[in-house]
């Protein structure tokens, strides 16, 4: 028998792992640019709602109005959302006979604000800081069901800290409203 004639085709043992080694390495390269692509958007995301801070405050101040931030969770039916609301103090309701008294909402959403959609798992947490409003009586503005981010319109704000998150995870500093509306975002 003479070996020397004949051809052996395929590959070796070593060939193969060498192929599925380099096939591994740009399989998790490609899964951490898809994950760095979703942080830079949470991060796009972060600038957009400090630049909505400032407007907000602005226009408050401007218009002597008290606007507020309404925040919608993310469910199953939409995805993390806040709105801008203004404070309407509610009228006393005319009593007749055929009408009940019913409570109504003093906060009426600004259609001049678009409702700001966050991308998928990107939402942001408020704290609220620790203020006196010891002379305050308004519970539309201050109770509990008083939204957390307010501008008074006056030049005042609720202080607060918010805290931008991707996948439950920090993205950057957090961004600090003083009483005063000023909004210092550290990167």
């Amino acid at each position: 028998m003479n070996h020397l004639g004949k051809r052996y085709s395929g590959f070796t043992l070593v060939e193969v792992m060498v192929v599925i080694v380099i096939m591994g390495i740009l399989m998790s390269l490609v899964m951490l640019n898809i994950d760095g692509m979703d942080m830079r958007k949470a991060m796009q995301q972060r600038e957009l709602l400090i630049l909505d801070l400032k407007k907000i405050n602005r226009e408050a101040n401007d218009q002597a109005r008290v606007y507020a931030l309404r925040i919608d969770r993310e469910t199953d039916v939409h995805a993390f959302q806040y709105h801008v609301i203004e404070y309407y103090k509610p009228q006393p309701p005319l009593q007749t006979p055929s009408m009940s008294l019913t409570q109504q909402d003093p906060w009426r959403e600004l259609k001049q604000f678009p409702v700001r959609e966050l991308p998928a798992k990107v939402s942001f947490r408020v704290e609220n800081q620790e203020q006196d409003y010891a002379q305050a009586n308004n519970t539309d503005l201050l109770g509990e069901r008083a939204p957390q981010i307010i501008w008074f319109g006056n030049g005042e704000a609720k202080p607060v800290h918010i805290q931008m998150y991707y996948a439950n995870q920090a993205i950057g500093a957090p961004i600090q409203i003083d009483y005063l509306g000023k909004v210092d975002a550290a990167s």
